[in-house]
């Protein structure tokens, strides 16, 4: 019994010792022996005919033949794919071998040899659309193989997460190998390994790179002992490191007469022929401009498992060679190049060289956007930029490269915004205290705002059921397309949350405008006629967002309000004003009734909560005025006793979808409480008060649910009873890095509404 010292340059030597009648390796191993093939080829004089260069190819190939000993009958490749340049050279150079290639996996055991499917294996194949694979693809079928043996494992060990992602539920292991199913001579299935799946990435352009099968292509190359192919989403080409072959680099110096050759930084010559040569076996192949490396480096060290660069089966260790390399990897773009490239892909749109003097978000873009970017930047550059950052009107490109240069720039940008808030907070209103009050028991025309959200969709139906038919609604709907029906959008979101009925067509009277323009952007003579005609509003209209910054919620929320109280006192009467504000204009340690004017707003921290609380200052220095008020602050808002209809975008909505999508929940939340109000009984609350509030100007309700909450493993054990078992993960971090963007469960949401009424 032999045993290797684990040292792969010793590896031949030991070969010899033991002198083994079958010997059985990764492509790393015959890679390695091809190489110094190579090398020995290259040195033969280019002067000799065809005929003696082939004799003498021949002699070399019976030399390297000697490396395995005579007694050797059967050699294997397995552990993954050889490339067929590999594969032809050993089937010449040990003739005296058969040469087998075997396919298996840790977790399974063999599921293949010479191509040909084990007698106990289950298998099938899945497509992988993303990469260009289907099961309908012709003349083969071509997938992911997904494999079930006697012999398979039933997990991993402490890591249930990754035992749920690798299993289907039927039990099937999802290799991650792409595969090809051919038809041999007696009909068994041929399976042919093409790629690989859990390696490939793409690139900034959006084409797929499996650098797999890249390198085993430019390993080929004389110069290359090892090489690295390397690409992500920020790149639009690939690169690559190189190890080269020590003899031929040697033989390179030599030739080219290069004097004091540093192998810790070698000269741009060695490096341009090694690049060219990469180049040149690429064009050979047919390889596409992508799949060519733009930028190069040369390493002499070896990747080895000693260094970690290569795993104990003598595979590449993507994971550990990109964050090896990374800096040298990244070193190749300027840090404008890197952050435009970055920006590009966080916002969808491409960035000419006159979009730099354009702020970031000037041709559109949104929190999930500001925060994507925000994190990319981090993760690319290290340098944590905060989201309010990006939404600066002014923050360009350029400017932002600057302050990823010299980051101690940005903690004077994210000083607090106390003074601007209390400025904004006094704001003139231009209000006649001597007004009266429009009293009207039974209006013929309200004013409501908000109606293609969810409060306020449920608010405008609980309206239209407590006034008799001859009340109409104006409800004011943004819409930047004037070809869009105003209408259609209110019917649609009122279906989509089951309470739209038709006879409510002839009350509701859609009215295109902007909370944050002045007069709503209607023209005078409209906006007189609305101001005579109101006799209530009910003001439900906001942008509710907790990450984007008090900047760009500013107009729809102070703004918005301050358009209401506008409106309000525009007439001979003022109209009474019922308005929806937020228990976020709140700190957190406040717990008894208390008067905005006795809030600071020291204590806010996004963004919403610091406009709403502006806003609900200038609607109660209105209410000083004279003008009728009644603001009702509204806590969590859930969804509705009798149908379940939901918030798409609410956080726990989609939080309970990734759930559902993942099968899994976050173990942390298990003992945390829901305070959420159905949103049916909160719309019917504040109509309720509303109309017995005339002679109550100023007063404020709190319309939250204090005492009664859900806990979060009753949630957990309503998804469990309408699906699958959920599994309890133990790291949150795991779990909400797993979780994906709202538009990609759609089909979940609709699952959803039956989940609140178990």
């Amino acid at each position: 019994i032999g045993f290797s010292t684990g040292d792969v340059n010793r590896l031949i030597e030991e070969i010899a010792l033991v002198r083994p009648t079958r010997f059985s390796a990764p492509p790393s191993i015959w890679n390695k022996i091809y190489v110094e093939y190579k090398t020995a080829v290259s040195v033969i004089d280019p002067q000799l005919s065809p005929t003696e260069k082939e004799r003498e190819e021949d002699r070399l190939l019976k030399q390297f033949a000697k490396l395995i000993p005579t007694r050797c009958k059967i050699l294997t490749v397995g552990g993954a794919k050889v490339s067929p340049t590999v594969w032809n050279f050993m089937k010449r150079c040990f003739r005296d071998c058969r040469i087998n290639e075997s396919y298996g996996i840790t977790e399974c055991g063999s599921v293949a040899y010479n191509n040909l499917l084990e007698n106990n294996i289950e298998y099938r194949l899945e497509s992988v659309p993303e990469m260009g694979y289907t099961i309908d693809d012709r003349p083969y079928p071509r997938g992911e193989i997904l494999t079930k043996t006697t012999q398979m494992f039933s997990g991993y060990v402490n890591n249930p997460e990754e035992t749920r992602a690798s299993l289907t539920k039927d039990g099937f292991f999802r290799t991650g190998d792409i595969v090809e199913i051919r038809q041999n001579a007696s009909g068994q299935p041929d399976v042919q390994v093409i790629d690989r799946k859990k390696s490939f990435f793409k690139l900034s352009q959006g084409q797929f790179i499996a650098p797999e099968y890249l390198q085993s292509i430019y390993i080929c190359s004389p110069f290359v002992e090892q090489i690295y192919i390397h690409g992500d989403l920020l790149a639009d080409t690939i690169s690559a490191v190189v190890v080269p072959n020590r003899a031929y680099a040697e033989k390179f110096i030599l030739d080219h007469n290069i004097q004091n050759f540093d192998m810790n930084n070698p000269c741009p010559q060695f490096c341009d022929a090694v690049l060219q040569d990469l180049r040149s076996i690429a064009r050979q192949q047919g390889l596409r401009v992508h799949e060519i490396p733009s930028h190069l480096i040369i390493d002499f060290e070896p990747f080895t498992p000693e260094n970690g660069l290569l795993t104990s089966s003598f595979k590449s260790c993507r994971h550990k060679l990109a964050a090896y390399y990374g800096d040298r990897l990244r070193a190749g773009k300027t840090i404008d190049q890197r952050l435009k490239t970055i920006v590009e892909i966080a916002t969808g749109q491409s960035l000419s060289m006159d979009n730099d003097e354009h702020s970031l978000f000037s041709s559109g873009g949104n929190s999930l956007t500001a925060v994507r970017l925000s994190r990319m930047i981090e993760k690319d550059f290290g340098v944590p930029v905060p989201i309010g950052v990006l939404f600066e009107p002014d923050m360009t490109v350029e400017r932002l490269t600057t302050l990823i240069t010299d980051p101690s720039k940005l903690s004077s940008m994210s000083q607090p915004i106390v003074h601007k808030l209390l400025n904004d907070s006094q704001l003139d209103l231009i209000i006649d205290k001597n007004k009266p009050k429009k009293v009207v028991d039974l209006p013929s025309i309200i004013f409501i705002t908000g109606t293609t959200g969810f409060v306020g969709a449920f608010l405008l139906a609980e309206l239209l059921k407590t006034y008799p038919s001859n009340c109409k609604f104006i409800c004011l709907v943004r819409c930047e397309n004037s070809s869009v029906n105003l209408m259609d959008r209110i019917q649609a979101t009122m279906r989509f949350y089951q309470i739209w009925k038709d006879e409510y067509q002839e009350r509701v009277i859609p009215l295109q405008g902007d909370l944050s323009q002045t007069y709503f952007g209607l023209d005078n003579e409209h906006y007189e006629l609305l101001a005579k005609q109101v006799d209530l509003i009910f003001h439900c209209g906001a942008t509710v967002n907790f990450v984007l910054p008090y900047s760009q919620l500013y107009g729809p929320n102070v703004c918005g309000t301050r358009e209401i109280i506008r409106l309000a006192t525009h007439s001979t009467a003022f109209i009474p004003v019922q308005y929806i504000s937020t228990v976020s204009v709140l700190p957190g340690h406040i717990k008894e009734e208390i008067s905005i004017d006795n809030i600071s707003p020291l204590g806010l921290t996004s963004g919403y909560g610091q406009s709403k609380w502006v806003a609900e200052k200038l609607i109660t220095k209105a209410s000083q005025f004279g003008v009728p008020v009644v603001i009702y602050r509204l806590g969590s808002i859930c969804a509705a006793t009798d149908t379940g209809a939901c918030n798409r975008n609410d956080i726990h909505t989609l939080l309970f979808a990734a759930m559902m999508k993942l099968g899994a929940y976050p173990k942390r939340q298990t003992n945390c409480s829901i305070h959420g109000l159905a949103v049916d009984f909160t719309a019917r609350s504040i109509v309720g008060l509303s109309r017995v509030q005339h002679d109550r100007n100023g007063k404020v309700y709190h319309v939250i649910n204090p005492v009664h909450s859900v806990l979060f493993k009753d949630i957990v054990n309503s998804i469990n009873r309408c699906s699958s078992p959920l599994i309890g993960v133990s790291h949150d971090k795991i779990f909400y890095k797993k979780v994906i963007l709202p538009k990609t469960l759609k089909y979940l949401l609709r699952n959803i509404p039956a989940l609140f009424l178990i």
